[in-house]
């Protein structure tokens, strides 16, 4: 069987993907903005699914997606295909139970459905074949197509068409010959004669009609149904048997128009996209220029503020501080899609990139009140480090968005402290977005404490001073933490707090 996506005769295992990471990175509403269409629509979880680190795999896919956008052409083909592929297994063919009209027509339909079936998959051919693809995905498909099209059964079922189907698939005269017994049932059913119809019309002049009475349409029917339906059966077998490697490609076929629909969403936003250089897994790289949160553009945000960010290689956990407000948050879902969108072989939202795979991406965003119920904030909170503390390797890639929210300033260093070295000896990478900025400035306690592992690094929100006051950026650098929150700026920005000039004056 080709595949399209996946190396033949070697499928990508899975990489675990947890639902609160789906949720945390905000990943359904990212798969419906990139869906091709409503009717081609693939959830969270059958589109990272498909989430591996697997190099080769993703080097494969890389190159088949590098087609769909160099070679506009092919995403008509793909969808004439893939409307095939609809149709294709759709029908289950053989005849009704019922004796009615409806089940006459059903059986006859099959022998148009044959027809069909010869002429789409012979278009499908011509179209890819016309197309110079580079990628090995692409090719095998052609080939697979051309395999089909080529074979005696295929030119067989072509020839024997013309013979035995033409009047079954648009019949226009039928002569039918039965005897009756005693209760008028016909006891002896014979198709006489068929002729298809050519399309000449009738005489102007012809006046001539057919009256049948219900007894007669229902012999009619009943004899159509006993010389057809054999038949119909044995084609809908045919072609769901001939087509079963084709059908077996469906979802390969909708993730490539997926990847086609999420460039023209950056493209139409004059955002830039690019296939990430591949590394080992083991040297736990990950270095972006020109990064971006691509849900901005679903938020509708006035601008995107592109930045950098890096993981040292051999593994590095860093802090993030900074202002409230000042996209922290955004910086994370960044790097996290980034990643996720890198490990399906899609574009990602930067001007570079080079990462190693993750072996998964676990993430810990700060629960809102409607998700942890009668548990307590605090329990929540715990169970879900707990959670992801049993699922973190050597290869994972940690995002914390400011954990442990519902206890003391002490209790939250000294609990972090101790996730934060569980990490560190795993080898993991990753970032851990905090208000609490000893962390930061006493990582070097925590690298002597746990003298393996990962190593320990600091980022921070960039602010400028305009006219006494200070102004967001959205840029991310590496540097100590500043020691303030600037919660009254972000409040200000909000219109929570009035400017010094607006603030009423005092009545003496």
């Amino acid at each position: 069987m080709a595949c399209l996506l996946d190396l033949p005769g070697r499928e990508a295992p899975p990489c675990p993907f947890p639902p609160r990471t789906i949720e945390d990175l905000q990943l359904e509403r990212l798969a419906g903005a990139m869906s091709f269409s409503d009717y081609y629509r693939l959830t969270a979880s059958e589109l990272w699914s498909l989430f591996t680190d697997d190099v080769d795999v993703l080097r494969r896919r890389q190159d088949v997606f590098r087609d769909v956008l160099r070679f506009p052409e092919l995403e008509g083909a793909m969808e004439a295909l893939l409307d095939s592929l609809d149709g294709w297994e759709g029908r289950s063919g053989g005849r009704r139970s019922a004796a009615d009209a409806f089940a006459v027509g059903f059986s006859l339909e099959d022998f148009g459905w044959l027809d069909s079936y010869l002429k789409k998959l012979d278009a499908a051919w011509q179209a890819f074949s016309r197309i110079p693809a580079e990628s090995e995905g692409i090719r095998a498909l052609t080939a697979l197509l051309d395999q089909i099209r080529t074979s005696s059964r295929f030119r067989d079922a072509e020839a024997d068409f013309r013979v035995l189907c033409d009047g079954f698939s648009a019949p226009a005269k039928l002569r039918l010959g039965y005897n009756l017994d005693g209760e008028l049932k016909p006891s002896r059913l014979k198709l006489l004669a068929m002729e298809p119809w050519t399309g000449e019309k009738k005489k102007k002049g012809s006046r001539r009609q057919m009256m049948l009475t219900q007894l007669a349409l229902e012999m009619d029917n009943l004899l159509l149904q006993r010389v057809s339906s054999q038949a119909s059966q044995d084609i809908s077998s045919f072609v769901l048997r001939e087509t079963a490697p084709l059908r077996g490609l469906r979802r390969d076929l909708i993730v490539c128009l997926t990847a086609k629909k999420f460039t023209k969403l950056l493209g139409d936003a004059a955002l830039p996209f690019c296939f990430p250089e591949l590394l080992p897994a083991e040297e736990k790289g990950f270095r972006a220029k020109g990064l971006y949160d691509p849900l901005l553009l679903l938020n509708e945000a006035e601008r995107v503020v592109p930045n950098d960010a890096e993981f040292r290689p051999g593994g590095e956990l860093l802090f993030l501080t900074g202002a409230n407000q000042g996209g922290k948050t955004v910086f994370l879902l960044s790097v996290g899609l980034c990643q996720a969108l890198g490990q399906l072989g899609f574009p990602v939202p930067a001007a570079e990139a080079t990462l190693s795979p993750a072996e998964n991406i676990l993430t810990i965003f700060a629960p809102n009140g409607q998700s942890y119920g009668r548990r307590g904030l605090l329990a929540e909170e715990t169970g879900r480090i707990a959670e992801a503390m049993e699922q973190v390797g050597p290869n994972s890639l940690l995002l914390f968005n400011e954990p442990l929210t519902s206890t003391g300033p002490e209790e939250t260093k000294a609990i972090s402290a101790e996730v934060i070295a569980v990490c560190m000896a795993a080898g993991a990478r990753g970032i851990w977005v905090t208000h609490v900025h000893e962390l930061a400035r006493n990582r070097s306690a925590l690298e002597e404490a746990v003298p393996w592992g990962s190593r320990l690094g600091s980022l921070r929100i960039v602010l400028e001073e305009r006219a006494g006051e200070m102004s967001f950026t959205y840029l991310v650098e590496r540097g100590e933490p500043l020691g303030r929150s600037y919660a009254q700026e972000a409040l200000r920005r909000g219109g929570v707090l009035l400017e010094e000039e607006e603030k009423p004056q005092e009545t003496r």
